[in-house]
């Protein structure tokens, strides 16, 4: 996260700048590092709370503009992971209208344990849009979680063909979405991609849709 971005968002917060007037890639690396921050102030709460067999929530509607909101309840797995341990990352957007109203849901494991479950609006955009989404939260989360090594599950073929470089990314509103997905997979030390059925990621699925249904 560049420094200068910040102290541009701080100032406009602030009052003190008129207008953010950002490149959409730096603003799109603010909002990221925004949600990254939320996320993991969640997976704070989480942990100070009584610890539930299970839990998972969804946030409320998403803000204007097509930003998320955060809060959706977690459960995430204390300490450190294992070295070498391999974080299983389903995850699933989802658009009533493409475009309209859109949500992403996303499942974190480990060894068959679910570590964090995740569901939340987004706004509006495409459906290919809310599966960037998705991906990306999941990344983020993954990171978070402090793996190293990371398998994505999805079963939007495009994303998956794009990201195994098989498919050029011709839309410019994906572009910028492709790049951040590129630049967070290049932090792990491994990744890998699969495609998958639908009713094999239909964990990620109820996350997205519960959240819709929240509209």
């Amino acid at each position: 996260m560049k420094r200068a971005n910040l102290e541009r968002l701080l100032r406009f917060l602030r009052g003190e700048e008129g207008e953010l007037d950002l490149e959409p890639a730096a603003r799109e690396e603010l909002a990221d590092w925004l949600e990254t921050r939320l996320h993991a102030e969640s997976g704070e709460s989480s942990r100070a709370s009584k610890a539930k067999k299970r839990s998972r929530g969804v946030a409320g509607k998403g803000v204007a503009g097509g930003r998320a909101t955060a809060g959706a309840k977690a459960r995430q797995r204390r300490g450190s992971p294992p070295a070498g341990a391999v974080a299983l990352l389903y995850c699933d957007g989802a658009s009533r209208g493409n475009p309209g109203p859109a949500a992403l849901g996303f499942v974190v494991s480990m060894d068959g344990e679910t570590l964090l479950e995740h569901g939340e609006t987004l706004g509006r955009m495409t459906n290919n849009q809310a599966e960037y989404r998705a991906m990306l939260a999941g990344l983020e989360a993954v990171r978070t979680l402090g793996f190293e090594r990371v398998e994505l599950r999805l079963d939007s073929e495009l994303i998956v063909r794009q990201l195994e470089g098989r498919y050029k990314v011709k839309n410019a509103q994906l572009k910028p979405l492709y790049a951040r997905a590129q630049a967070l997979l290049g932090e792990f030390a491994r990744w890998g991609v699969e495609h998958v059925p639908r009713e094999e990621n239909h964990a990620a699925d109820a996350l997205a849709n519960e959240a819709l249904d929240s509209l």
